[in-house]
């Protein structure tokens, strides 16, 4: 991936320019000391002067207010500009000024509309930042300082703002009464400063000569090498998957952990401002030699099993077979915003279309129009995709056909990413956009959205949410990772919607894409979970996991990819390890999914290997399937006895019900266990049950429900506390200790009815 530069043969401008905004994607404005405000043609590199100010205004900063939900605000196209003199304007996208506000003593060096378009920042050389409404109308003034303001950025949700303050970067609440986060950034002072819109990243750069990328708690991730010259100013990409740094005849085009995927030198003196295009594809700079930068992300690629697409030109995609080493070029009408491919599809996406190209014909796309214009965000799943513009989703076949436009509550398709949507073959599953810790289902089989059922809520904030890709849609299985950094899994389609802890200090994890097996790394370590919902038992886990702990992976990995049998992990210094796997439990998936039982214990026994007896074993007793003598020989090569003797107490079970029912239970599938009992009429097996498991509440609720055994809860509580010599402390069982009248040999004798009635069934 790297930037194609264009520039005019001569400059526009008479004077340096300082800085530039887009107005749309196709349209970029520059402002100059040669006071004029000049519109550009991308495509044509061709400009045009929108007006010129007065002698006394020498613009510093210039922005387009964002378009909240895709449209136009109802004062159209507004442009802030700031000035050298402490004013700030606001102009129409004709270059008539609306309204001009004293705001500064001295330049302001800083204007920022919010992200989400209602106010606006401005920070100048008196040290002061402060916040105006839409209309200029001053709000508040936030900080106060001896230092000039070179640098300030709005956070994500716009409730707190970063700034530069000499050495140091600090972060404020715009919340009263909170303390600021204060940190040093750098060797000397902070000449640039931004946040991106859709992470908690921030990149700056300052007279060190380096750039350096931060957390939200002011951890450094990453700090360049010495550049020649000051880095002048950096830009986040809106996808946040990229951020440009400039300096002196210096463009760098780097990844959002940090590490340079290209260097150009354009001979434009120092670069003074940069701005991204909406769709993230595109770069403006701001040059002191008077032009106007343009730079097009070009040699994207996207890999797939034995494909690889390759983005050569802005309109022209080359696809290359390597295992026959043949190539297909594939030529748009526009240029190319979005690529993936997934599941023997090809999809691109440009201004207005969507193409969909199926690896075993290159000829005849698929096509469908967009109905936004431009496509924010797009997944593949097996059977379908998700197209996510700026105001619509839609879930779309491999042949162009609409089949779905979900929508769940606070929906704002604009503020998606990929780490918060996630697509299988029958779920959708969205991070809320306002609760962080809150997640909306959509079952896609008939489109019913989460409004008509219970979002999946969890205690901590969530910063990663991930569905697996294969097995029955009630199995369907939801990897959430929080702000803690621990990563838990829920089944998205049980009532009682349990997070398992599966692993902590995890740095990054994915699904793999035909399997239900995950890769992740674990604190600096590669760790494939062949079986993930063995996470109810940790030694079992472990028995199904593979660790890597080499010292090739460096200080920061990241998973790239997980294809097949290969890991694919991302240096920090941006190079590509493919870390190859064990093929053995990706077979034996394949196996039960098609329900070959037989094979799959064929396939243990010939490989003779711990790690795919104990995927057998755990995936055996998680089944539907009658396979209790399949687990019972795959927990006896693993050496886990007391689940064989176990297994052969449920053969002796009575019924079919029981049996079932204690195979979930060993399978750490509470739920399923307790709706099997129930949903055969066995209500004393399942409050019994629930006892034996210590969920007296739960034991409690279902007495309740079927107002039956109260009594048995009751005395049963009392006879466990009893034997650990404690007093009862949960208030449910106070109340009604008082209310209900206990016959203890009543009880005795009802438990011995039923203890006689479960022997008789049988």
């Amino acid at each position: 991936m790297r930037f194609k530069i264009t520039l005019a043969e001569k400059p526009s401008h008479k004077a340096p320019v300082t800085c530039v905004g887009w107005s749309s994607t196709e349209e970029v404005y520059s402002a100059g000391d040669d006071y004029q405000i000049l519109s550009w043609a991308v495509s044509t590199n061709q400009s045009t002067r929108i007006t010129k100010f007065s002698d006394e205004i020498w613009p510093t900063d210039l922005q387009f207010l964002p378009r909240t939900g895709g449209s136009l605000s109802k004062h159209g196209d507004l442009i802030l500009i700031t000035a050298a003199d402490g004013r700030f304007h606001i102009l129409n996208k004709a270059g008539r000024i609306e309204r001009s506000v004293e705001a500064h003593n001295g330049a302001i060096l800083v204007g920022q509309w919010g992200n989400d378009g209602t106010g606006l920042l401005t920070a100048g050389e008196d040290g002061m930042i402060k916040i105006w409404s839409r209309s200029g109308m001053l709000r508040s003034t936030v900080v106060s300082s001896e230092n000039s303001v070179y640098g300030a950025s709005w956070s994500p949700d716009s409730q707190s703002i970063a700034y530069t303050q000499g050495k140091c970067l600090i972060i404020k609440q715009l919340a009263p009464n909170t303390k600021p986060l204060k940190w040093k950034a750098h060797d000397a002072i902070v000449l640039c400063l931004a946040w991106s819109s859709v992470s908690e990243l921030i990149v700056s750069g300052g007279e060190d000569c380096k750039y350096r990328v931060w957390d939200s708690q002011g951890r450094l991730m990453f700090s360049s090498g010495f550049h020649g010259n000051h880095i002048t100013s950096v830009a986040w990409s809106p996808v946040g998957d990229l951020f440009a740094a400039g300096t002196y005849n210096t463009l760098r085009l780097c990844d959002y952990s940090g590490w340079s995927r290209s260097l150009d030198k354009p001979n434009t003196g120092c670069i003074y401002k940069m701005a991204w295009s909406a769709d993230g594809t595109q770069l403006a700079g701001a040059c002191a030699n008077g032009q106007v930068l343009f730079a097009h992300v070009v040699e994207r690629e996207v890999h797939y099993q034995n494909y690889t697409a390759l983005v050569t030109e802005k309109k022209l995609v080359t696809v290359k077979n390597i295992l026959d080493d043949t190539t297909e070029q594939l030529e748009l009408p526009e240029r190319v915003i979005q690529l993936a491919m997934r599941y023997e599809n090809l999809v691109l996406t440009t201004p207005t279309q969507c193409y969909i190209y199926n690896t075993n014909n290159w000829n005849t796309p698929a096509i469908f129009d967009l109905k936004d214009g431009s496509v924010i965000l797009l997944l593949l799943a097996e059977k379908h995709m998700l197209v996510v513009e700026k105001t619509t989703v839609g879930i779309y076949n491999y042949q162009g056909r609409l089949i779905a436009s979900p929508r769940w509550p606070n929906m704002r398709p604009d503020h998606l990413k990929n780490a918060l949507i996630t697509l299988s073959s029958d779920t959708l599953a969205v991070r809320d956009s306002i609760d962080s810790k809150t997640i909306h289902i959509v079952d896609l089989s008939n489109n019913r959205t989460s409004a008509e059922s219970t979002p999946i809520q969890h205690s901590t904030p969530i910063m990663q949410i991930s569905l697996d890709q294969r097995g029955e849609t009630l199995s369907r299985n939801l990897a959430v990772l929080d702000r803690t950094r621990d990563l838990f899994l829920v089944n998205v389609r049980s009532q009682n919607k349990n997070f398992t802890k599966l692993g902590r200090k995890i740095e990054s994890f994915q699904w793999n894409a035909t399997d239900n097996i995950m890769a992740a790394i674990q604190d600096t370590k590669l760790v494939i979970w062949y079986c993930p919902t063995a996470c109810f038992n940790p030694k079992l886990l472990r028995l199904c996991s593979f660790y890597n702990d080499s010292s090739e992976l460096g200080s920061s990995p990241r998973i790239n990819d997980f294809v097949g049998n290969i890991v694919s992990v991302r240096r920090a210094d941006g190079s590509l390890i493919n870390v190859p796997t064990s093929p053995f439990p990706s077979l034996l998936h394949k196996c039960i999914l098609d329900n070959r039982w037989t094979d799959a214990l064929n396939l243990c026994r010939s490989t003779n290997n711990e790690t795919t007896w104990a995927c057998l074993a755990i995936l055996a007793v998680q089944s539907s399937a009658n396979t209790i003598d399949i687990a019972e020989e795959a927990f006896a090569n693993i050496n886990h006895y007391d689940k064989v003797y176990f297994l052969q107490h449920i053969k002796d079970l009575p019924t079919r019900a029981e049996q079932k029912s204690q195979m979930a239970l060993l399978g750490g599938k509470h739920q399923d266990a307790e709706s099997t009992l129930l949903h055969n009429g066995m209500v004393f097996q399942a409050i019994y049950m629930n006892i034996n498991l210590y969920e007296w509440n739960r034991a409690l609720d279902l007495a309740i429900k079927h107002k039956t055994h109260i009594d048995t809860v009751l005395y049963l509580r009392e006879k466990y506390l009893k034997g650990l010599d404690k007093t009862e402390n949960n208030n449910r069982f106070i109340s009604l200790n008082e209310t209900v009248n206990i016959d203890k040999e009543k009880v005795e004798q009802k438990l011995m009815m039923e203890f006689q009635k479960q022997k008789q069934s049988g």
